[in-house]
């Protein structure tokens, strides 16, 4: 499938202003004027990322009741249970709360986490019933889960166990009346920030409560020291549960990147060793997105999320180099199984006749392990550009995961098709979603139907949104020692991406990497050149020769060898130009 370029349109007064103003270079001005950053304060607020930038957490919705409802608790020594997701946003907001809980003087705090197969996603009814009748529960809190249950929050009432609701996930047409509910988009609130995930909701309860044990505007020092180290769980969290970059979850992916790097907790430092991470080297969003979050989420893909859980609350070392090697061992054995469905969703598509003028792809095969539909959906998606659903079957129970493309909201999608379905849940980018098989195909036409009609010309097509054409001389090793103090990138705050056009290729491209697939490749233009790297594109470059002209897309960094500072390109796409103007690739 071939990517559109789409060049952002810019004001190049304003570009001029802003660089005088600032004091920074004009492609610097250029790429924060794109992330609506347009005066020389806004710049510096921006490069700096300080943590007084972050929301004053008695602002968000239900904060102040759920924290003295909590506090009282256990002055009073009620028995607490946190109950969060089985993703990497639910493991880290539930260890988050509960090391909190315990740190105040909680007497025996204890965690659930649900089954991801034998109990599916959200509050479920029979784990309430046995955390008050076994576990004594006088308080349930909730993690990234629970805005959707109308039911189990009814059913907490009659067992006369008090329940309060965190989530960060689209809210429905009913709100459970649990005794508070803590959300950043709550009815009538006003919080300036929509977008935390549920461990950032978690971090602002944890905030306010630690601040009763305080003066009351500040917690104790201990505490204090807590909430800093705490941040490395809502880096990984934000990172992880993909949501927007920008705004406070900026400060808290910097910052809590740092942490991770500097005093991370054992279990932290456990992932990282198993990840092949040096935190000495430094941490990015990548390594944290592709490395240690799949190795937590593989705990609730393939076995049980309680063991993250107790990786990520464990003080001993042993005990977390111990638990980090199994759900490391998880990760292969996921890494195996989703490449045996990957394969088989893709002859299913083929058997169906490609992707002809499907407006989203539905999935469903006997077999198919529910513990790892969702990163299977989420490579149909990569690969075909149309919103995918992936269904697994347990008798006749099926059990969906459900991905986005870009700007499509997916959650409003299933919304209009939900007709037959049993359950639902999610968000824009990424869905859950239950249905009785025998009403798969009618849900199937359905959704596809409706995608149809609702997608855009130009979400069916991969894009890549560049933010400037640029000469390789512009790409000075200070012009990207700048650009790199715009991180963390992610959505909402995208990594820089800059077309050069009608390069030289001054050498025969490079094939390296233990598969051959990773191209080294150097481009000059006008007297300058740069060096390059591409992933992944080596059956494409293979057809490049020496003195090839073309354009790239590429995002510029930073390499640093034997001390050695330079600037390289990583190129996303590239078009080879023909003699005629035109492009060949």
């Amino acid at each position: 499938m071939s990517t559109r370029w789409i060049i952002r349109p810019f004001d190049r007064d304003q570009v001029e202003a802003l660089s005088r103003a600032s004091g920074m270079s004009p492609l610097v001005a250029h790429l924060l004027i794109n992330r609506g950053i347009t005066t020389s304060a806004a710049a510096r607020a921006f490069l700096d990322a300080k943590l007084t930038g972050l929301h004053d957490p008695t602002l968000l919705p239900g904060v102040n009741e759920a924290a003295q409802r909590i506090v009282a608790a256990i002055t009073s020594g009620r028995k607490i249970v946190v109950y969060g997701d089985y993703d990497v946003d639910g493991v880290c907001g539930t260890s988050l709360l509960w090391n909190c809980l315990k740190l105040a003087g909680a007497v025996n705090p204890s965690y659930y986490i649900p089954h991801r197969v034998e109990e599916g996603y959200g509050v479920n009814g029979d784990a309430l019933r046995k955390l008050v009748t076994e576990e004594r529960a006088s308080l349930i809190i909730t993690v990234d889960c629970g805005i959707s249950a109308v039911e189990q929050a009814k059913l907490a009432r009659e067992l006369g166990v008090e329940l309060i609701i965190t989530d960060h996930h689209t809210i429905g047409g009913t709100l459970p009346d649990a005794d508070v509910l803590v959300h950043p988009r709550l009815p009538g609130g006003s919080y300036p920030f929509g977008e935390l995930c549920g461990c950032g909701v978690a971090f602002k309860l944890a905030w306010e409560i630690c601040k009763s044990f305080g003066d009351g505007k500040k917690a104790s020092p201990h505490l204090r020291e807590f909430l800093m180290q705490s941040l490395g769980f809502v880096a990984l969290a934000t990172i992880a549960d993909v949501v927007p970059i920008e705004d406070e979850n900026r400060l808290l992916v910097r910052h809590g990147l740092e942490i991770m790097r500097k005093e991370a907790s054992p279990g932290l430092r456990a992932l990282m060793r198993v990840s092949g991470i040096d935190p000495s080297r430094g941490i990015n969003p990548g390594q944290v997105g592709f490395k240690i979050g799949p190795r937590i989420n593989a705990a609730g893909r393939l076995e049980h999320a309680m063991r993250a859980v107790e990786l990520l609350t464990t003080s001993h070392a042993d005990l977390a180099d111990e638990i980090a090697e199994e759900l490391n061992q998880y990760n292969l054995n996921r890494q195996e199984t989703e490449k045996a469905m990957v394969g088989e969703a893709h002859a299913i598509i083929e058997e169906q006749g490609g992707l002809g003028e499907r407006g989203a792809i539905v999935l469903m095969k006997d077999g198919w392990h529910a513990g790892v539909i969702g990163i299977v959906a989420s490579r149909i998606a990569e690969t075909y550009h149309r919103p995918t659903i992936i269904l697994a079957i347990n008798e006749d129970l099926a059990q969906g995961s459900a991905r986005s493309v870009p700007t499509f909201n997916l959650y409003d999608a299933i919304a209009a098709c939900s007709e037959k379905l049993l359950a639902f849940g999610g968000h824009a980018a990424a869905a859950g979603l239950k249905l009785h098989r025998s009403d798969f195909e009618e849900f199937a036409d359905r959704f596809d139907h409706h995608c149809r009609e609702a997608l855009k010309p130009e979400q069916r097509q991969k894009t890549l949104i560049v933010d400037a054409e640029v000469p390789i001389a512009m790409i000075t090793t200070k012009a990207v020692e700048d650009i790199e103090r715009m991180q963390p990138f992610g959505i909402g705050n995208p990594q820089p991406l800059l077309v050069i056009s009608k390069a030289r290729v001054n050498d025969k491209p490079k094939f390296v990497g233990a598969d051959g697939k990773t191209v080294q490749v150097k481009l000059g233009q006008d007297g300058q050149s740069v060096k390059c790297v591409a992933f992944g594109q080596a059956d494409r470059w293979r057809k490049v020769s020496e003195g090839a002209t073309c354009s790239v897309v590429a995002a510029p960094q930073i390499n640093e060898y034997n001390g050695y500072r330079s600037v390289q390109l990583m190129i996303r796409d590239f078009k080879v130009e023909d003699e005629d103007g035109g492009n060949s690739t």
